[in-house]
Protein backbone atom coordinates (compact mmCIF):
# COMPACT_ATOMS: atom_id res chain seq x y z
CA UNK A 1 0.00 0.00 0.00
CA UNK A 2 3.11 2.44 1.10
CA UNK A 3 4.08 1.95 -2.94
CA UNK A 4 1.30 3.58 -4.70
CA UNK A 5 0.80 6.34 -2.11
CA UNK A 6 4.52 7.60 -2.23
CA UNK A 7 3.84 7.30 -5.71
CA UNK A 8 0.72 9.84 -5.76
CA UNK A 9 2.80 12.08 -3.16
CA UNK A 10 5.60 12.25 -5.34
CA UNK A 11 4.06 12.67 -8.72
CA UNK A 12 1.60 15.34 -6.77
CA UNK A 13 5.20 17.25 -5.59
CA UNK A 14 7.05 17.25 -9.13
CA UNK A 15 3.33 18.38 -11.30
CA UNK A 16 2.96 21.19 -8.74
CA UNK A 17 6.48 21.90 -8.96
CA UNK A 18 5.72 21.87 -12.77
CA UNK A 19 3.13 24.17 -12.58
CA UNK A 20 5.45 26.35 -10.31
CA UNK A 21 8.09 26.87 -13.42
CA UNK A 22 5.23 26.67 -16.15
CA UNK A 23 6.88 30.03 -17.56
CA UNK A 24 10.51 28.32 -17.54
CA UNK A 25 10.00 25.68 -20.35
CA UNK A 26 12.94 23.79 -19.94
CA UNK A 27 12.11 23.35 -15.73
CA UNK A 28 8.27 22.88 -16.77
CA UNK A 29 9.39 20.25 -19.32
CA UNK A 30 11.86 18.29 -17.11
CA UNK A 31 9.54 18.28 -14.07
CA UNK A 32 6.70 16.78 -16.18
CA UNK A 33 8.67 14.48 -17.51
CA UNK A 34 9.98 12.99 -14.14
CA UNK A 35 6.28 12.98 -13.11
CA UNK A 36 5.16 10.63 -15.46
CA UNK A 37 8.66 8.69 -14.92
CA UNK A 38 7.58 8.84 -11.04
CA UNK A 39 4.29 6.42 -11.33
CA UNK A 40 5.97 4.76 -15.02
CA UNK A 41 6.71 1.69 -11.08
CA UNK A 42 2.73 0.87 -11.70
CA UNK A 43 3.15 -0.28 -15.17
CA UNK A 44 6.19 -1.99 -15.04
CA UNK A 45 5.64 -3.87 -12.27
CA UNK A 46 2.56 -5.56 -14.30
CA UNK A 47 4.76 -6.58 -17.27
CA UNK A 48 4.55 -10.38 -17.75
CA UNK A 49 8.50 -11.07 -17.90
CA UNK A 50 9.83 -13.25 -15.43
CA UNK A 51 12.35 -10.75 -13.62
CA UNK A 52 9.89 -8.55 -12.10
CA UNK A 53 8.27 -11.16 -10.17
CA UNK A 54 11.52 -9.95 -7.35
CA UNK A 55 9.37 -7.47 -6.49
CA UNK A 56 10.10 -3.19 -5.86
CA UNK A 57 13.48 -3.49 -6.40
CA UNK A 58 13.14 -5.29 -10.23
CA UNK A 59 10.56 -2.57 -11.26
CA UNK A 60 12.35 0.57 -9.54
CA UNK A 61 15.20 -0.36 -11.32
CA UNK A 62 13.41 -0.21 -14.55
CA UNK A 63 12.00 2.97 -13.60
CA UNK A 64 14.87 4.48 -13.15
CA UNK A 65 16.53 3.49 -16.37
CA UNK A 66 14.34 6.46 -17.31
CA UNK A 67 15.54 8.80 -15.72
CA UNK A 68 19.15 7.81 -16.62
CA UNK A 69 17.80 8.11 -19.85
CA UNK A 70 17.15 11.74 -19.28
CA UNK A 71 20.35 12.58 -17.25
CA UNK A 72 22.30 11.52 -20.77
CA UNK A 73 19.89 13.56 -22.73
CA UNK A 74 20.74 16.70 -20.74
CA UNK A 75 24.81 15.55 -20.90
CA UNK A 76 24.36 15.33 -24.93
CA UNK A 77 22.62 17.92 -24.86
CA UNK A 78 23.49 20.89 -22.60
CA UNK A 79 26.99 19.22 -21.58
CA UNK A 80 25.58 18.99 -18.27
CA UNK A 81 22.87 17.88 -15.85
CA UNK A 82 20.11 20.67 -16.08
CA UNK A 83 19.49 21.51 -11.75
CA UNK A 84 15.67 20.04 -12.33
CA UNK A 85 16.14 16.86 -13.63
CA UNK A 86 19.21 15.93 -11.19
CA UNK A 87 16.42 16.95 -8.13
CA UNK A 88 13.62 15.18 -9.60
CA UNK A 89 15.33 12.18 -10.03
CA UNK A 90 17.15 12.45 -6.84
CA UNK A 91 13.50 13.00 -5.40
CA UNK A 92 12.38 9.59 -7.36
CA UNK A 93 15.05 7.71 -6.61
CA UNK A 94 15.58 8.53 -3.18
CA UNK A 95 11.82 7.83 -2.33
CA UNK A 96 12.27 4.43 -3.38
CA UNK A 97 13.92 2.83 -0.44
CA UNK A 98 12.42 5.29 1.93
CA UNK A 99 9.30 3.74 1.07
CA UNK A 100 10.42 0.09 1.29
CA UNK A 101 12.05 1.11 4.68
CA UNK A 102 8.92 2.81 6.05
CA UNK A 103 6.40 0.70 5.09
CA UNK A 104 8.23 -2.51 7.48
CA UNK A 105 7.54 -0.25 10.91
CA UNK A 106 5.05 -0.37 13.07
CA UNK A 107 4.01 2.88 12.35
CA UNK A 108 2.98 2.98 9.18
CA UNK A 109 1.04 -0.77 9.77
CA UNK A 110 -0.64 1.06 11.87
CA UNK A 111 -1.44 3.71 9.69
CA UNK A 112 -2.66 1.16 7.00
CA UNK A 113 -4.77 -0.46 8.93
CA UNK A 114 -6.10 2.42 10.17
CA UNK A 115 -6.80 3.59 6.36
CA UNK A 116 -7.90 0.41 5.26
CA UNK A 117 -10.58 0.47 7.91
CA UNK A 118 -12.15 3.74 6.38
CA UNK A 119 -12.96 0.91 3.19
CA UNK A 120 -14.61 -1.93 4.83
Amino acid sequence: MIVPLVDVLVFACLVGAGFYFRRRADVHKRLMLLATISILAAAIARLPFEFLKAGPPAFFSLTDLFIVACLVYDLGVRGRVHRATAWGGLLIVASQPLRLWLGGTSVWLAFASWLTGWVA
